[in-house]
């Protein structure tokens, strides 16, 4: 399974990083997001826009080597699975993000992280 890896965003004093998928098919799990370690407290902001078909991002604790291995446990966020923008902040430490979408349309999902 292929890990996608998030973007540093060096703007400002801040060191931060970020990522975004779009046009994600109906019926579809995006590949893991792995998300590095962060300071204790640290929170991740996530959002998912759908406009008629349904979506939901999951999160995983499991080692960084299953993540890459593709055999990482994930749950879902507490959001549930959506129709429209949902944005939640997941407090750390996970180790990888990934976006489901679900099979009501075919309209397309995006997908936000920024730490």
């Amino acid at each position: 399974m292929a890990v996608q890896q998030l973007t540093d965003r060096t703007v400002g004093r801040f060191l931060g990083w970020y990522h975004r998928e779009t046009a994600i098919a109906a019926s579809t799990t995006t590949n893991a997001v792995q998300i590095p370690p962060l300071p204790p407290g640290s929170k991740i902001s996530t959002r998912v826009i759908a406009q008629t078909n349904d979506a939901k991002v999951q999160y995983t604790i499991s080692a960084d080597s299953l993540v890459v291995a593709g055999t990482a446990v994930w749950e879902d966020w507490p959001e549930g699975s959506n129709v429209g923008t949902k944005n939640d902040l997941i407090e750390g430490p996970v180790t990888g993000l990934r976006c489901v979408t679900g099979a009501t349309s075919a309209d397309t999902t995006i997908f936000e992280i920024l730490i």
